[in-house]
């Protein structure tokens, strides 16, 4: 019983994207646009950028420096996405460590193109 408590424990902490949090293509938009001074954040390869972003994102790689590269970012809603979602899970799990509230665009830009959005 006791190994069981600890395992639902250890479920509920490791959980750091709630799903409220994790929006599809509409829904990331649609909240994006209606939150004042928020942050569209895209954390892929400057290369990757280059192909296409959404709206007027800014650019900080998700890297192993990552959390060193956010000293001038401000303490506003910040929405972020990458090529798929794996990234910009990550890159959310230390924007929210550091007490940044974060929407991530599920499936990232794959999705966001495969709703039919478009990229710039």
């Amino acid at each position: 019983m006791k190994k069981i408590f600890w395992i639902a424990i250890l479920a509920v902490a490791c959980n750091t994207a709630p799903s409220e949090k994790v929006l599809s293509a509409a829904d990331f938009e649609s909240k994006y646009k209606s939150t004042t001074n928020a942050i569209l954040l895209d954390v892929r390869t400057e290369e990757e950028v280059a192909n296409g972003k959404i709206m007027e994102a800014q650019n900080i790689v998700y890297d192993d420096a990552f959390a060193n590269k956010l000293d001038s970012l401000p303490h506003q809603p910040l929405f972020v996405y990458c090529g798929s979602g794996i990234r910009s899970a990550k890159a959310a799990a230390i924007l929210r460590e550091k007490g940044y509230e974060v929407f991530e665009l599920e499936g990232g830009i794959k999705n966001w193109k495969a709703a039919g959005k478009t990229v710039n």
